[in-house]
């Protein structure tokens, strides 16, 4: 946005969100819109293609080897478009492609309620900032699953 002009500042004022919105989730106006922006911007457009198709790697691909065929494929394209942004991704996934995989390998299992858990324990300890008794700060850990750390408003 920086290394825009003003006019086009005005074109991408609020349509950050047609760019991160899944293409399913669009109605025929956002589709529109972003079809404009895609033509406009043609690195906005190629980033949200390059989006779209690393979304659907994990929709269409049901084994190890085809997923790391189509990550391979994916970062060869990343490189070729010449963003930055995206050749680094490339570069990254490339780096961490065995873990990435283990998604297939694994029954399609993610660590997301473990980063979930860590958070509430995580919240806990900033709670408790001040208490020094650990013993009742692990009690407390193990009734984290049970414990709601929101209120109702």
């Amino acid at each position: 946005m920086a290394k825009l002009g003003e006019e086009q500042k005005k074109e991408l004022k609020g349509k950050r969100f047609l760019l991160i919105r899944n293409q399913e989730s669009l109605d025929e106006d956002a589709l529109g819109q972003l079809e404009t922006l895609r033509a406009e911007f043609e690195d906005l457009g190629t980033a949200w293609l390059l989006k779209e198709a690393l979304r659907n790697i994990y929709s269409m691909t049901y084994d190890s080897a085809t997923a790391r065929l189509a990550f391979e494929l994916w970062c060869g394209k990343a490189a070729a478009s010449g963003i930055a942004c995206l050749k680094t991704m490339a570069k990254t996934i490339r780096s961490h492609i065995g873990g990435i995989l283990g998604y297939w390998r694994h029954g399609s299992f993610t660590n997301a309620s473990h980063e979930g858990f860590n958070n509430k324990i995580g919240w806990l300890t900033r709670q408790a900032y001040g208490h020094r008794d650990e013993e009742y700060l692990h009690l407390k850990i193990y009734g984290l699953p049970h414990l709601a750390t929101r209120r109702d408003l």
